[in-house]
């Protein structure tokens, strides 16, 4: 594992100090609240860095729904872990053709199918997702994924990325979730 690099966990359950901490963020952040939707991994940096895909709710007249992603930092020496970021990754926003934040870990057979569809015959990597966090009206749908990516390479590492799906004109974008690799931020776009 290169320096700083993030470790992906896809399925690991999150850590006790970090679960604690993310059900203390409602009393912590008046005017939000935060539901875990993944634990995506940890990365060793003055202590330990963790990552979580979230949904954050925004408490107003009209509450709005975003992703974001969590940075918790645990000391070994320290009985709590400290949120020392929040970057959203999906903004919310419905009114007339915006983004709808529909979280589901649990893909409906309709989804699964435009993902398979979108990555039948793709080499290079195998992508999983993780969830599908939203859809977005744009000549019919696009559909917004998490995703865990494994590279199929020598020493490849795994990494969480953003999948856009675009059915309609066959076309496929990734992202990078988790920018502070040793490669920088990544991202790129093919067709089907």
């Amino acid at each position: 594992m290169k320096l700083n690099s993030w470790k992906i966990s896809l399925h690991a359950e999150m850590p006790q100090k970090i679960a604690t901490a993310m059900a203390e963020l409602g009393d912590r952040m008046l005017g939000t609240e935060y539901r875990a939707i993944s634990y995506l991994g940890s990365q060793e940096v003055n202590g330990t860095n963790h990552a979580v895909l979230a949904e954050q709710t925004v408490l107003t007249g009209r509450d709005t729904r975003n992703v974001v992603i969590l940075i918790f930092n645990e000391k070994p020496n320290e009985m709590t872990a400290t949120l020392v970021g929040i970057e959203r990754v999906v903004e919310g926003g419905m009114p007339l053709g915006g983004t709808n934040i529909e979280i589901l870990t649990d893909l409906p057979e309709a989804v699964r199918n435009v993902w398979a569809a979108a990555f039948d015959g793709f080499v290079g990597s195998e992508v999983t997702p993780i969830a599908l966090l939203a859809t977005r009206p744009a000549n019919g749908y696009l559909y917004i994924f998490a995703a865990i990516v494994t590279p199929i390479a020598p020493n490849a590492e795994q990494y969480a990325a953003i999948v856009i799906i675009d059915p309609r004109n066959e076309r496929i974008s990734m992202k990078s979730l988790l920018n502070t690799r040793a490669e920088g931020a990544f991202g790129y776009s093919f067709t089907w």
